[in-house]
């Protein structure tokens, strides 16, 4: 057993490496439940929540933020420095990147994320 906690992520984007930081966030997608109290009894209601992953983006000379904003059913894989490893279909970008100063930040939501 490792000892070893979660401290650098790699994104690839259809098998391309992203430069970012080293910390991203995987949202492995799901639901949310809200409760609700009737008779003396607690319910749930779940609504569906979508995979995705967020990131910021290193602007290098090869990074292109129109590329990125533009993200269409891609294939997204998120590796751990632990081993892990996610990938994510039919992934796209939420929002159009934007530039800030060397950064971009990157927003994608997906069909579906599995464990490799």
């Amino acid at each position: 057993m490792s000892d070893q906690i979660t401290g650098r992520a790699t994104i690839y984007v259809d098998g391309k490496r992203i430069p970012t930081e080293n910390k991203a966030k995987l949202m492995p997608g799901g639901f949310n439940r809200k409760d609700e109290r009737h008779g003396g009894k607690t319910y749930y209601a779940e609504e569906e929540v979508s995979p995705g992953v967020e990131c910021t983006v290193l602007h290098t000379a090869d990074v292109d933020i129109v590329a990125l904003s533009a993200i269409t059913g891609a294939t997204v894989i998120f590796e751990a420095d632990t081993g892990q490893k996610y990938v994510l279909r039919g992934a796209f970008a939420t929002a159009p990147a934007d530039l800030d100063g060397d950064r971009s930040q990157l927003k994608l939501a997906a069909d579906s994320c599995d464990r490799m």
